[in-house]
């Protein structure tokens, strides 16, 4: 042991024992101290990322013990979540590790195909094979058909649109009838109680 003096004291440095304990989610520095109290052990982390961990306790008169331990956190621990424990003489540091960041694999999901868009696209697929097996003249006939049979389709579309129309004039033209109606026979009664008024006034 080293005799130092300071402040009237003489103080007496000394290595605690200690143990580093590494697990699957945290490091553990177990350090043994004999005879010192929780309130005499102080824990921080100094400017350069280092765990310093310092204590001293009076022995007798000006006699004081004191020790200050140094060690380097491993990059994989987490310095804001470093905390201790002290029990039975035995100061407990647990350095907790990060939790890494799995990245996803970017797997592309394959999309299902379901079975009536499979036989649409056959059926496809055939009536382009009989298509092309047919001769010129047979072309045109089937050409022809397909032209007529959009068209009739488009015709039924026209006179669906075009009834649709013709109800919503004809109610258009009932509504304005009604208005009409009401107004001229509200005019019609203010030009009978005018000429009622204008009859008693010559009569007086």
């Amino acid at each position: 042991m080293e005799a130092k003096h300071a402040h009237n004291r003489t103080y007496e440095d000394f290595d605690p024992v200690f143990k580093w304990r590494r697990e699957e989610t945290r490091d553990t520095i177990e350090l043994y101290l004999p005879a010192f109290k929780r309130e005499q052990v102080r824990i921080k982390i100094n400017h350069v990322g280092l765990l310093v961990i310092s204590g001293e306790h009076h022995l007798s008169g000006t006699r004081w013990r004191r020790f200050k331990k140094e060690f380097e956190i491993p990059k994989y621990c987490n310095e804001d979540a470093v905390h201790g424990n002290f029990m039975q003489n035995i100061l407990s540091v647990v350095l907790p590790k990060k939790i890494p960041l799995i990245p996803q694999e970017d797997h592309e999901t394959p999309i299902p195909e379901f079975e009536h868009e499979k036989e649409e696209e056959e059926e496809k697929e055939k009536e382009k094979e009989a298509y092309q097996k047919m001769g010129h003249g047979a072309r045109e006939v089937v050409a022809e058909e397909t032209a007529r049979s959009i068209d009739n389709q488009l015709a039924e579309n026209d006179v669906g649109l075009t009834l649709e129309t013709t109800r919503e004039v004809a109610f258009k033209f009932m509504v304005v009838i009604i208005v009409i109606l009401l107004i001229v026979s509200y005019l019609a009664d203010m030009s009978k109680r005018i000429m009622a008024q204008a009859q008693s006034y010559l009569q007086n």
